[in-house]
């Protein structure tokens, strides 16, 4: 690890433990944690290994069901909820990714969408499991130990807990043999393959890890909430785990980190004093993509000479 990087992590970690103090409320430095790693989970697939997909809103909204029903019915155990949540979310992405890894360019994403949106409808029919059109109400925030997570500090500290260890698992990931083949793939496909790469189960690998993380962003998102709602498995919430990427920047870890920071925080701005909110937030990312390909990361590479 190279001093810039090194420095980079510290003032991360840093900032993640003054962001409640920073921001203008607790539950949103929250919602900017869940989202970040979201984002970077997200990344995994479309940074990483280059595939576009609009199927994580399903494992986002697999993972806070799965939570909210847990505790709602089974357990008052949020360890458990949460590994429940992160090992249906992963199992929906294997068998997901099965049916669709196989596919390529715009095939890929239209299947990856079509399964998403099937998942969105199940969860509005099945209102005696999931509550329908109003989602899952009342979900429980049980202490942990002495924690009691009622508290919004002693939350996102919770969260923080477990976003750290998210993107530091997927950094090993990203880091690892695994890691360098995604990249070999996303920028050659038929060149992996010629020398030896088994490119569907690399991409499926990828697929899988970052549904479980998925998953357990959704979970916590529950836990932040105290409710699962309909549109956490709706395509548009992949839409914005895709915009704060982009933003931030592609196949990089802390590129999709600033995004979710940046989005979340001049969205809740915005939002404050206009209803037309989507249209600023529009043509920033508009002005993102057209002027920084590598979003900002990509300028702080160019003008600042930064390694990261």
């Amino acid at each position: 690890m190279n001093r810039t990087k090194a420095v980079m992590i510290a003032i991360a970690l840093a900032l993640g433990i003054l962001l409640p103090y920073l921001s203008p409320y607790e539950a949103l430095a929250s919602e900017v944690l869940v989202f970040a790693l979201f984002a970077v989970a997200y990344d995994l697939v479309l940074g990483y290994a280059g595939m576009l997909s609009f199927g994580q809103a399903a494992f986002f909204g697999i993972g806070a069901y799965t939570v909210g029903i847990v505790l709602l019915r089974l357990s008052s155990s949020v360890l458990i909820a949460l590994l429940a949540g992160c090992v249906t979310a992963s199992v929906a992405a294997l068998l997901i990714g099965y049916a669709c890894i196989r596919s390529r360019g715009i095939y890929f994403t239209m299947v990856t969408l079509a399964f998403a949106q099937m998942i969105y409808f199940i969860a509005f029919k099945w209102s005696s499991l999931t509550g329908g059109s109003d989602g899952l109400h009342g979900v429980p925030r049980p202490t942990v130990g002495s924690v009691d997570l009622a508290s919004e500090l002693n939350l996102y500290y919770f969260i923080l807990v477990f976003v750290i260890i998210g993107i530091s698992v997927i950094a090993l990931v990203v880091n690892s043999p695994l890691g360098k083949a995604l990249q070999a793939i996303r920028e050659n496909r038929d060149r992996a393959e010629s020398i030896g790469y088994n490119v569907n189960m690399f991409r499926l690998l990828a697929f899988v890890i970052s549904g479980f993380f998925t998953g357990l962003a959704g979970g916590l998102f529950v836990l932040l909430q105290s409710f699962a709602p309909l549109s956490s498995l709706y395509w548009t919430t992949t839409g914005e785990a895709a915009v704060m990427t982009i933003t931030g920047g592609m196949g990089t870890l802390v590129g999709p980190i600033i995004g979710a920071v940046l989005i979340i925080l001049l969205r809740d701005i915005i939002s404050a004093h206009t209803e037309m909110w989507n249209l600023f937030m529009g043509l920033m990312f508009m002005a993102v993509v057209l002027g920084f390909r590598g979003g900002i990361v990509g300028l702080l590479r160019d003008k600042l000479k930064l390694d990261i």
